[in-house]
């Protein structure tokens, strides 16, 4: 039970994985002045600003169709280097048609923005083909967000690592009262083998202490003796010739 809940936990955490870095990736496949709308809707915008502004009536634009309006509705300091910053919001008529559509903002007066702001806004006939300008594939194919699709496996994943742990702490005691433990480390050695288990002082392990080796079918593959101990854990070497890997199980009781 502990392994098949384990590999699809991990199989969860792949589609995870996979969620977010769809996700980073349209970020920055999406152009910062490109917007994609379709008749009816709108979208926040902002842009940075060279000059010290006033008030958001200092600032006006330009758009290629009359049906299409920009609102500023403020400005604030930006996040990253201190430059002022407008916020506002397209907004794209019900009666406008498909097509590409050019937004120019600017500062009245003398004041230019630098560099000057030009955006993009793409206005598609219907939503098939507004789809299918996502740049996020689990979107345009699934159409759900890669961020809501991966908030979605993690609470899968979560609550599925959380009980294989304890179930794997349950089932590590188990055995230490058995005499067993499962070999979690294997390291190579000049003569032989290396490996570490969850059997220590408390269970009675001690230096030179010679415990069995089985492999992943319960079969014996031979024989280690310890030679560092500490209370929980021990390291064993594992003589020239045998075989061995995590997963396999040393076992006082098998001597």
């Amino acid at each position: 039970m502990r392994s098949t809940i384990g590999k699809v936990a991990a199989f969860l955490c792949v589609l995870l994985c996979l969620s977010i870095l769809d996700a980073v990736i349209a970020g920055f496949r999406q152009p910062a002045r490109v917007f994609d709308l379709l008749p009816g809707t709108s979208s926040g915008i902002s842009g940075l600003m060279a000059e010290k502004v006033e008030s958001t009536g200092e600032i006006s634009y330009k758009v290629s169709s009359e049906l299409i309006r920009l609102s500023i509705d403020s400005i604030q300091k930006g996040h990253w280097f201190g430059d002022n910053m407008w916020q506002g919001r397209i907004v794209v008529s019900p009666d406008s048609g498909e097509g590409e559509y050019s937004l120019t903002v600017s500062v009245d007066g003398i004041k230019k923005l630098k560099p000057p702001l030009n955006f993009l806004i793409r206005v598609h006939k219907d939503y098939a083909s507004y789809r299918h300008s996502f740049k996020s594939f689990i979107k345009r194919y699934l159409d759900i967000s890669p961020w809501i699709l991966a908030a979605y496996f993690f609470t899968f994943v979560l609550p599925a690592f959380v009980y294989v742990f304890f179930l794997s702490v349950k089932i590590e005691n188990q055995m230490a009262k058995q005499g067993k433990a499962v070999v979690y480390r294997v390291i190579k050695a000049y003569d032989g083998y290396e490996i570490s288990f969850s059997l220590g002082t408390a269970h009675g392990i001690r230096t030179d202490t010679s415990l069995a080796l089985l492999n992943e079918k319960g079969k014996p593959a031979g024989t280690v003796v310890v030679h560092n101990v500490s209370e929980t854990d021990a390291v064993a070497k594992v003589g020239p010739g045998c075989t061995v890997k995590p997963g396999y199980t040393v076992s006082l009781a098998a001597r």
